[in-house]
């Protein structure tokens, strides 16, 4: 992961003399250069898989701060919300999580630092895999409304920005009638954008649509239907990771019985009246 992010960084920032371990750097290396502190994975049960926490400090010459305002910026636009592959095929992207504390005056080292840190996010391949007609349903939805990309159950490689995903957080069948049953899905959507008050925007138009629609298309042609039971958001939440905005969607399905169908009726005799 190192390689991948060390590679982004020096074809991204030519003023960036390299990117090293922590061990490298000494009194006489030249600045400005970057220094990648790599964390642990963390395993997640979302559309991640796993994240890490990375941090990447900023060595500059003792002149001004304002050499480690321009290499933050420019480290940020090479990272946030990229997508890096790895030779191995791997692929990850980053968002940025602020400066870890203040900046560091290094006199013996005659050096100025400061401190970034990410959050390091697995991306999956492009697949054949089928989608959940339920999740294809309030994709067309969203794109009907914003024109947003919408991406199914997990982020994939060169992900657009800014996109949707949708996923099923949960599935609750429960008893209606005799013949029928209440199925009631959970879908988790995540709004990502560089901006987050156009983030909020999308939510507000899709929240606003839904409280006026009251129910969303599954299948038009033969009249079927997705009915909203409720709506929450966090606006807060992390967007790649946890998501934003849940729904609650039902619909009636018909129990299907295995019982053998009786054909023809044998009997004897007349019937009296």
């Amino acid at each position: 992961m190192r390689a991948g992010i060390r590679k982004k960084l020096i074809d991204s920032i030519p003023e960036l003399k390299d990117v090293y371990e922590p061990t490298v750097p000494d009194q006489s290396t030249p600045k400005p250069y970057a220094v990648v502190l790599q964390g642990s994975d963390d395993k997640q049960n979302n559309p991640t898989n796993y994240t890490r926490n990375i941090q990447i400090w900023l060595y500059a010459e003792r002149l001004t701060f304002l050499d480690l305002d321009s290499l933050m910026d420019k480290v940020i636009a090479a990272l946030d919300l990229q997508t890096i592959t790895e030779d191995s095929g791997e692929s990850y992207t980053c968002t940025f999580n602020g400066t870890i504390g203040q900046d560091v005056i290094d006199e013996e080292w005659d050096a100025i630092a400061r401190g970034l840190q990410f959050n390091v996010i697995a991306l999956h391949e492009d697949d054949e895999s089928s989608v959940d007609p339920w999740i294809k349903a309030v994709a067309d939805y969203i794109n009907s409304l914003t024109s947003l990309p919408v991406y199914p159950d997990y982020w994939r490689k060169n992900f657009a920005v800014p996109s949707v995903l949708c996923r099923i957080l949960n599935i609750k069948p429960t008893p209606e009638t005799l013949g029928a049953n209440r199925i009631t899905k959970t879908i988790r959507c995540h709004f990502i954008s560089r901006n987050k008050g156009e983030a909020n925007n999308f939510i507000s138009t899709i929240e606003n649509q839904l409280i006026q629609d009251l129910k969303i298309p599954l299948d038009l042609l033969n009249r079927r239907y997705l009915t909203i039971s409720s709506i929450r958001e966090d606006r807060e939440a992390d967007p790649l990771t946890v998501g934003q905005f849940s729904v609650d969607f039902f619909r009636l399905e018909n129990i299907k019985h295995n019982a053998p169908t009786m054909e023809k009726i044998y009997g004897r005799g007349s019937i009296k009246e």
